[in-house]
């Protein structure tokens, strides 16, 4: 039997994180009987691997049996199962829906596409799916609950509340049906009784890191009760000691009872989890300025700008730290950076003004001075500073000016010492600029976190420039395959905590999808004596053109062709320059033919030697114009220049200037993309079914910044050889990078689906 759960956390709100599918059993379903023995076995090999968490492999399995019979429902329903494991959900709703096609009466099938429907936010359609479900299993309590969760994401309270109490009539102690109603209370401002439903799942699953979070949160949002709230997230930490989240809320809930030392423990701690935590450093940054420590503040205030530029309260704070240590240059700074953003901001004005005496930037400080002094005229130590500084800038006659009207002022207010500051009375509409300003920048926040709110529930799309900033992002982010170095990974498949399931060292192994990698392409195909098969699918790449070369028998070793840059062993490399003998030899004492020279091209192209195999592919070709894997070659050999070139600083021809050396260096490099693409295109003319050619020249298209032009010689790389993974991985980045999600997702799943291990990383982090 397969069973399908639903796993839920209370985060703030209970909310759907992940809906994942678990192989307990075999699959009962009536299989009908295959035809071929070779088939069926490869079926149970499939299920084996799936049971054991090998789901990537498990894919290539059922791949196979598809290939060869696609008329079997079993295959896609099986697949749909791996790919939920990998959070592939478009993909797993489309293999389940064939499944459906093939055999409505598999009745599993519709539990998984109703997972998978559930978590890409189509409730309605899993409401569908989970009612059907409910037909034939009617007593199964995990698919009204997973329909009632779909029922408050549609905010259709009066359902979500029929289901929750069916659930609870049948175990009044179920965790996810009392969590569930918890959620219910809330959404209808009934904090009270959320509390009673948490309580009593507390009573009965002491162990629910997730209740204790729910009472924590009601207990400190909507009933003010620090104190209980504290003793609650104590409880989380204890059962998720890793969760750098937890930490920060603590530190909050122990300000607000005046535990400072307690504070700054949590803050430290979550910083030293997760050194990356802008919220982190921000709030310690707070409690450093708070208890005097200015220097450290900023160093917080630092990290914070460095992630969030536009982070106003950061940035005022930070420029108050400054001047407060002394570091009054940078302190001017931030208050010009301050006045260009409002130079309505008086106070600001006034302790420039001061910082520009203190620092002896006369000139400035007196610029200030006159604004001063042009809104508040009987401001009397404006007129005495001013008549200071002009006394040492050598401006007698406006130092005694200025000391004459000072003292003018003075008298008439009938005083002897200055007593007025218009600090004092623009001090409450400057604090209303930059309360303004926060609020600007807090309400940006705001209405972010609230286009993510509603794209998890599934009310909101995300639009293409959404996608595009997304997925730019994941370009910069730092590889972090969580793997730490203090997890004992002696053997495979031990659990982690912190992710809720296995981990393995075997990449290839279990949730791959939280294996953060580089979104980088997939490389272009080159020509190879070394081949290596993808041990996922098997598959081993071939051309025509090359076929024809090795059945001559000419070269030194057959030709094969592999994707990305072949690299050699010492043995390989000794074979190689043995060979390159062996041609000189060769060229110098017979007549001149266009394969001998390819040869020798192939082993410098091997060797790295590739300004000689430019030059050798170069004779080839005059030798034979219609040689087309001299093109081939010729163009791997560029390719492998460019990216020395690139890799060693490798400038273009001195010019007189930075920026016109750059210009140089652009221009070679668009150069260098065209012939390549120019070979590509030759190759193309004289084997116009050469998969491999439109899949390079695509790769070069999109360096050369050319979409469209790429994303069509992708499809067509597909259309002659419909399971190339790599082009449709490379097609999806481009989607992603022009913000097209769903081609994007869509591809990638494919991707996975044929064995090309990253995609699976990226369809998770860029739909999470």
């Amino acid at each position: 039997m397969v069973i399908l759960r639903r796993l839920t956390k209370f985060d703030k709100k209970v909310r759907l994180k992940r809906a994942s599918c678990f192989l307990v059993l075999l699959f009962s379903c009536s299989l009908a009987l295959f035809a071929q023995i070779n088939t069926e076995q490869v079926m149970n090999i499939g299920r084996n691997a799936l049971y054991f968490e090998d789901y990537i492999l498990s894919i290539q399995y059922f791949n196979q049996v598809i290939q060869q019979k696609p008329y079997l429902p079993e295959p896609y329903f099986y697949r749909a199962v791996a790919k939920i494991s990998l959070d592939d959900y478009s993909g797993a709703e489309s293999d389940a829906s064939k499944c459906i096609e093939i055999n409505p009466f598999i009745k599993d099938a519709y539990r998984v596409r109703a997972v998978a429907r559930h978590n890409t936010h189509k409730y309605d359609e899993a409401i569908g799916d989970y009612k059907i479900c409910l037909q034939m299993r009617p007593d199964d309590p995990d698919i009204m609950l997973n329909m009632a969760m779909c029922e408050l994401a549609l905010k259709n309270y009066n359902a979500a509340d029929s289901c929750l109490k069916w659930c609870l009539g049948r175990d009044s102690t179920s965790e996810r049906a009392c969590l569930g109603m918890a959620r219910l209370c809330l959404d209808r401002q009934d904090s009270i009784g959320a509390l009673s439903y948490v309580s009593r799942c507390i009573e009965r699953h002491k162990n629910n890191a997730q209740a204790y979070l729910a009472r924590c949160e009601i207990y400190a949002n909507h009933l003010k009760d620090y104190g209980k709230a504290l003793e609650d997230i104590d409880e989380v930490i204890k059962l998720e000691p890793s969760n750098v989240n937890y930490y920060i809320n603590r530190s909050y809930l122990r300000y607000q009872v005046n535990d400072i030392r307690g504070t700054m423990a949590d803050l430290d701690y979550a910083i030293a989890i997760d050194p990356n935590s802008v919220t982190a450093h921000y709030n310690r940054a707070l409690l450093r300025s708070e208890v005097g420590d200015y220097n450290k503040a900023v160093e917080d205030y630092d990290f914070v700008l460095d992630r969030d530029p536009d982070n106003y309260p950061a940035f005022y704070n930070r420029t108050m730290m400054l001047i407060n240590i002394g570091q009054y240059q940078q302190g001017i700074s931030g208050l010009n950076a301050m006045l260009k953003k409002d130079n309505d901001d008086f106070v600001a004005l006034y302790q420039r003004a001061m910082l520009y005496i203190e620092t002896r930037q006369y000139q400035s400080a007196l610029k200030d001075l006159n604004s001063i002094l042009a809104k508040y005229p009987k401001f009397e130590s404006g007129y005495m500073l001013r008549a200071q500084i002009k006394q040492r800038l050598g401006d007698k006659r406006g130092y005694e000016k200025d000391l004459e009207t000072a003292i003018s002022v003075m008298k008439a207010k009938g005083v002897h010492y200055s007593s007025f500051n218009p600090v004092d009375v623009e001090r409450e509409h400057s604090e209303e600029i930059r309360q303004k300003h926060a609020q600007q920048h807090y309400d940006k926040q705001e209405q972010e976190a609230q286009r993510q709110r509603e794209m998890m529930e599934g009310s909101l799309e995300e639009s293409v420039e959404e996608v595009q900033k997304r997925f730019s992002q994941l370009l910069v982010v730092d590889v972090d395959n969580e793997l730490k170095p203090e997890v004992n990974l002696e053997s495979d498949g031990l659990y982690d905590e912190k992710a809720g399931h296995r981990r393995y060292r075997n990449k290839s192994r279990g949730y791959i999808q939280d294996n953060n990698v580089e979104v980088e392409p997939q490389s272009v195909f080159s020509l190879s004596y070394y081949s290596y098969d993808n041990k996922l699918n098997g598959r081993t790449h071939f051309m025509k053109e090359m076929t024809q070369v090795n059945e001559l028998h000419v070269l030194t070793s057959a030709l094969t062709l592999v994707c990305g840059t072949p690299s050699l062993s010492e043995y390989e490399a000794r074979s190689r320059f043995n060979s390159v003998d062996y041609f000189n030899g060769l060229i110098a004492t017979s007549d001149v033919r266009a394969i001998d020279y390819f040869g020798r091209a192939m082993d410098f192209f091997l060797l790295k030697n590739v300004d000689a195999a430019i030059a050798d592919a170069d004779r080839a070709i005059n030798a034979n114009s219609d040689f087309a894997l001299a093109y081939f070659l010729r163009f791997n050999a560029r390719m492998v220049k460019l990216q020395l070139d690139g890799a060693s600083g490798t400038e273009a021809p001195a010019a007189s200037d930075a920026e016109s050396q750059a210009m140089l260096s652009r221009r070679a490099r668009e150069v260098a993309l065209g012939d390549m693409a120019a070979d590509m295109r030759r190759v193309i003319a004289l084997s116009p079914r050469n998969t491999y050619a439109y899949y390079n020249l695509a790769y070069v298209q999109a360096m050369m910044g050319d979409n469209e032009g790429a994303i069509a010689s992708y499809s067509r790389a597909i259309e002659l050889k419909p399971d190339l993974g790599e082009a449709y991985f490379n097609r999806a980045l481009i989607y992603l990078q022009l913000g097209d999600k769903e081609k994007g997702t869509t591809d990638l799943s494919k991707a996975g689906e044929l064995g090309i291990l990253p995609s699976y990383n990226i369809l998770k982090r860029m739909t999470r």
